[in-house]
């Protein structure tokens, strides 16, 4: 580590009703990565916000390279050199990669025309920097998730950024796409950049970080080499006590089955041969890597998408779901993994959230009733926990644990009977992980079916009572213990075409 790029001091910042930041230090040194780490809501990304020109109204003082700035817009501080990729990336998806780099000061020619030749040239240039072969003027549309943050960081080095801030960069990526943004960070510290890093994924930070800075609730806590910690230590700063049992786990003995799929076939994504049941009071686990084809056989189980053939099977009788109004009513709920878009309505409130996917609890012969819709909705986010200054609240202004809080709140004032979670953690804190794996718990406690898809390995064997691993749109094992299995008895019927010794039958 070199010079001291930035310096915040005292920082503080107040929404209405909350106090989300408290004279909060925080600095970056040129060639480190600096991790911020913290329960959602601890701060981090307020922080961040703040010496990107995103939060603009904070008091305290900023230093970057010695200089006192205040931190007024964005593309103040892009100009400055300082530059933030978020976790759900702002691309332009109808425009080219080499568009979405230069947006809003491409390069003209003498005519005042852009000059196309010169922008592509300068974007092979940027891609190039940082080894990525994604082709300039292919369409953002067509990308990954990891190839957008590749044009993310071709952007941010666009503006020759000194200082990135990525905030939860792996959480939607595969396990290549985090290997080559690791291989680029490394690049990067080398020429000197300082990088702030926000993650959960305690394993990674102590891989790539350098120094890592806790907050909780608002205030600083410690900042320590991460070479000092291991992941215990890391947690027990975090949330302020030890969390010796990560994965919270209830013994059940389970009923009849309630949901069966039998031998379902979907073309489109590949999917073949699929079977497996869930019974009652238990946690069946979903585990694959990515395109392994777990969210698109949840998508037709729950109506969302049509399959080519096959019989899903509810208390063993046949139903037919061409929808999801169908799988309501039948008493599926699918809580997808993309909260933000797909299962919530950010700017409407918990109240109005929760509401959603059953008005008939609190509809009255004059229409919907307040008061009703009021104590129905305190009574489910109550169920499950949820930390809301109001039931008025907008959800945008929850952190990502209570965010999926509400959306379980959601589906539970539908009454369901099989709930399937589609990457519940996803984006949460440790401490706010194991508040949900207890809801989980709760609902299987009361003879509820759960399904679980998850892409985090430790996490698929310690909450499931089964474990069913996918690969290339097949069930290729279904583990009907869990106790006592090791990461590598599951990892290789996720990476090695098993088909021929094992059946997409197995445990159905």
């Amino acid at each position: 580590m070199e010079s001291r790029l930035v310096s915040m001091r005292q920082i503080t910042v107040e929404f209405p009703g909350v106090k989300a930041l408290d004279r909060v230090d925080f600095d970056l040194c040129a060639g480190e990565v600096h991790v911020l780490l913290g329960e959602n809501g601890a701060g981090k990304s307020t922080i961040m916000k703040v010496l990107a020109g995103v939060n603009t109204d904070y008091s305290g003082s900023v230093e970057y390279k010695g200089e006192a700035i205040r931190c007024s817009t964005v593309r103040e501080q892009q100009l400055r050199g300082i530059s933030i990729i978020f976790q759900e990336t702002n691309l332009l998806r109808n425009l080219t990669v080499a568009e979405n780099i230069f947006l809003g000061r491409q390069p003209l020619t003498r005519f005042g025309n852009i000059d196309w030749r010169r922008m592509n040239s300068d974007a092979r240039h940027l891609l190039d920097s940082i080894h990525s072969p994604i082709p300039e003027d292919a369409l953002v549309g067509g990308l990954s998730v990891g190839q957008m943050q590749m044009v993310e960081i071709a952007k941010a080095l666009s503006f020759d950024s000194d200082v990135i801030i990525m905030d939860e960069p792996t959480s939607a990526l595969s396990d290549t796409e985090v290997t080559s943004l690791f291989a680029i960070i490394a690049m990067l510290k080398n020429k000197g950049v300082g990088i702030v890093y926000i993650s959960h994924r305690l394993e990674e930070i102590l891989r790539i970080g350098d120094r890592v800075t806790v907050l909780r609730d608002g205030c600083h806590i410690k900042t320590v080499p991460v070479a000092s910690m291991n992941v215990d230590s890391l947690i027990s700063m975090m949330v302020g006590r030890d969390l010796s049992e990560k994965f919270p786990k209830v013994t059940v003995t389970p009923g009849p089955v309630l949901l069966e799929v039998k031998n379902l076939h979907q073309a489109q994504n590949g999917l073949r041969d699929i079977h497996f049941h869930v019974r009652r009071g238990e946690i069946v686990g979903f585990y694959g890597l990515m395109g392994a084809g777990r969210t698109e056989l949840m998508r037709c189980v729950f109506g969302a998408d049509p399959f080519d053939k096959g019989e899903i099977r509810m208390e063993g009788r046949s139903v037919r779901l061409r929808n999801c109004v169908d799988a309501k009513k039948h008493g599926i709920a699918l809580l997808t993994e993309d909260r933000k878009h797909q299962g919530l309505i950010l700017e409407f409130s918990v109240l109005e959230n929760i509401a959603l996917v059953n008005y008939d609890k609190v509809a009255s012969a004059r229409g919907i009733s307040s008061r009703r819709s009021l104590g129905n909705a305190k009574a489910l986010a109550e169920s499950v926990r949820t930390k809301t200054p109001s039931l008025h609240q907008k959800v945008k202004l929850l952190s990502g644990g209570n965010q999926q809080k509400v959306v379980i709140a959601k589906w539970l004032n539908a009454d369901p009977e099989v709930l399937i979670f589609d990457e519940p953690t996803r984006g949460i804190d440790v401490g706010a992980k194991v508040e949900i794996y207890k809801i989980m718990n709760d609902l299987k406690t009361q003879g509820k079916s759960i399904v679980m898809i998850s892409s985090e390995l430790p996490e698929a064997l310690g909450i499931s009572d089964r474990l069913y691993v996918m690969r290339n749109g097949r069930i290729t094992h279904c583990f009907d213990k869990v106790e006592g299995l090791g990461e590598d008895d599951v990892i290789k019927y996720a990476t090695v075409d098993n088909t021929a010794q094992a059946s997409g039958r197995m445990g159905a």
